[in-house]
């Protein structure tokens, strides 16, 4: 089970965008690498159905540490540097999860 969750919501600047974004993570190799990145359990995005200029990235990882030391990555400098292309907004929100 993750220990840690967030999400990120993206907001792009013009249709279209999302999917631009997200052509350029894959096609440049920084979605594998960060899949691959050790305690990594999931690390996918959404679209919104009722809104084409948003998606949500949903991120589970074994714990805060793994997450942090991902965030230190290099392929997370062009991974930033995609996404700051076509975003308009950013926001973050660390999940809370409870087991029935």
């Amino acid at each position: 089970m993750a220990d840690f969750i967030i999400s990120v919501i993206y907001t792009f600047k013009n249709e279209g965008d999302r999917e631009l974004a997200v052509k350029e993570m894959t096609d440049s190799g920084v979605l594998s690498a960060i899949r691959n990145e050790c305690g990594c359990l999931t690390y996918d995005y959404y679209y919104s159905v009722d809104d084409n200029k948003t998606m949500v990235l949903y991120e589970e990882w074994e714990s805060a540490q793994h997450q942090k030391i991902h965030m230190t990555q290099p392929h997370m400098k062009t991974a930033m540097e995609i996404m700051g292309k076509y975003t308009e907004s950013t926001k973050i929100k660390k999940l809370t999860v409870s087991e029935f």
